[in-house]
């Protein structure tokens, strides 16, 4: 089994990293053709839990999550439910932590890829690949917050 882990502070305060991290459309939307849909909403709350998206990225790869967690301001996971790729997920958590005047993100996920012989090689490379993708979305929502932020008057 493989997993990633992704960590990265953000010099806002938790609640506004937690709904910019949670609004799935907007959070999951990158440079390299990904983009996100929610297409059915959660039971409380639009992003929350019970939630299914729709993660694309580029033309061939098509994920769908179903939100399995949500305790605002605090954590969220999720499950991919269905994928193009040959994946068996075993869930993805990110935690928000107020620390200082920010907030640590932990981004953990598991997984493994079922296939014979080539399977330990591909996951080695695909936890590599995820590592690359969800640090380049973290740090571009960090990059958005962090100028966004009021200054201080000293």
């Amino acid at each position: 089994m493989e997993e990633v882990h992704v960590n990265v502070y953000i010099h806002a305060p938790v609640e506004r990293v937690f709904d910019a991290v949670a609004d799935h459309e907007r959070f999951l939307r990158s440079g390299d053709g990904t983009h996100t849909k929610v297409v059915r909403p959660g039971l409380t709350e639009h992003n929350g839990l019970g939630a299914l998206r729709e993660v694309r990225v580029g033309k061939r790869i098509r994920y769908v999550e179903e939100i399995t967690a949500f305790e605002r301001p605090c954590s969220f996971d999720y499950q991919i439910v269905e994928s193009t790729q040959p994946l068996r997920h075993q869930g993805s958590r990110l935690r928000f932590t107020p620390r200082g005047e920010g907030t640590e993100i932990d981004w953990t996920s598991r997984f493994d890829i079922p296939l014979p012989l080539v399977g330990k090689p591909l996951g080695s490379l695909a936890r590599r690949m995820f590592i690359a993708a969800f640090t380049e979305l973290l740090l571009a929502e960090k990059a958005r917050l962090e100028a966004s932020q009021p200054t201080r008057a000293t």
